[in-house]
């Protein structure tokens, strides 16, 4: 187990990292008219990292955590709009982004080949670059 120190550093990087992801996160959900609007992501009082977000439409801001601590952006933006995904199936739309022609399951959000992209769980092919 890292020290104290060491764990502190890593949390933080993983904040940075998460901060760069939501970027990227917002702007795929909205070109994707997701109801779902991702905002930041911040630290709780327990050093948790969360999610702060908005549905459209909708003052009221929610969060979201915890996420795992990594440095990697492409992971995080992939973990970042996997966790938002699943809060645009609780609003009642449980296959966007929509998957390939034909398919009523959704996309996951997967890392593939070091790009965070969207992808067909049957087939695996990828649909889209997260951007």
């Amino acid at each position: 187990m890292p020290a104290s120190g060491d764990q502190d550093a890593l949390v933080l990087g993983a904040l940075e990292c998460y901060q760069r992801a939501v970027t990227r996160v917002a702007e795929d959900f909205a070109r994707r008219g997701a109801l779902v609007q991702p905002l930041d992501v911040d630290l709780d009082i327990l050093d948790a990292l969360i999610v702060r977000y908005r549905t459209r439409g909708e003052a009221r801001e929610s969060w979201l955590g915890s996420l795992p601590v990594t440095s990697d952006l492409e992971r995080a933006v992939a973990e970042l709009a996997d966790m938002l995904q699943e809060e645009e199936f609780d609003e009642g739309d449980i296959s966007w982004p929509g998957c390939t022609a034909g398919d009523t399951h959704p996309p996951t959000a997967a890392v593939v080949d070091g790009v965070a992209c969207w992808q067909c769980p049957r087939s695996r092919a990828v649909l889209s670059r997260i951007l």
